[in-house]
């Protein structure tokens, strides 16, 4: 059992506004039949999609956009990961957010997604927090230093270190 809630969820994955457009992100367990359901089509890994985006639970059309599928654990989360890169404002990427929740997804708390890339094996903690970090950064140095967090080096090191020390302290339970 999942230290966290299972249920599938769904959020907007850009700022909400008036950009061109947006990025609703899913993620949760097996999400072959989500993307059939607003596709109408077969989900094919980790390859993106020009289709239209209907509501499974009224058929009706809410937009012509990209649809993404990432299949587990070959995702951000470690679990099934669907994308759909929509027209942006308020309306759209909203209406694709309650078709969700109308078939049964729940609307994800900050920073689930990366909660669920770190309890599933995908990021550790201080990859986790660098993605806070970097999203938050102010400055091209600040976001630097998160990056170099969010792609492990420093994790590296203290892995390292903290074999090194292992080592020391095996070296002197046996010399005892």
């Amino acid at each position: 059992m999942h230290a966290y809630n299972p249920e599938n969820i769904v959020a907007l994955a850009t700022p909400p506004g008036f950009g061109a457009l947006a990025i609703v992100r899913f993620s949760g367990l097996d999400l072959r039949s989500v993307h059939k359901s607003f596709s109408k089509k077969e989900p094919i890994n980790r390859k993106a999609v020009f289709t239209k985006i209907y509501d499974p639970m009224g058929g009706g059309l809410l937009d012509e956009s990209i649809i993404l599928y990432y299949k587990s654990p070959q995702s951000f989360t470690g679990e099934d990961m669907i994308e759909i890169t929509c027209h942006g404002g308020s309306v759209v990427p909203q209406s694709i957010i309650n078709a969700a929740i109308d078939s049964g997804f729940r609307n994800a708390s900050p920073g689930e997604f990366s909660f669920r890339a770190f309890l599933n094996g995908k990021i550790d903690l201080l990859q986790a927090e660098a993605v806070s970090s970097l999203i938050s950064s102010k400055s091209q140095f600040s976001a630097n230093i998160s990056l170099q967090h969010l792609l492990g080096h420093v994790s590296t090191i203290l892995f390292e270190i903290r074999n090194e020390a292992i080592d020391v302290l095996s070296i002197i339970e046996n010399e005892l």
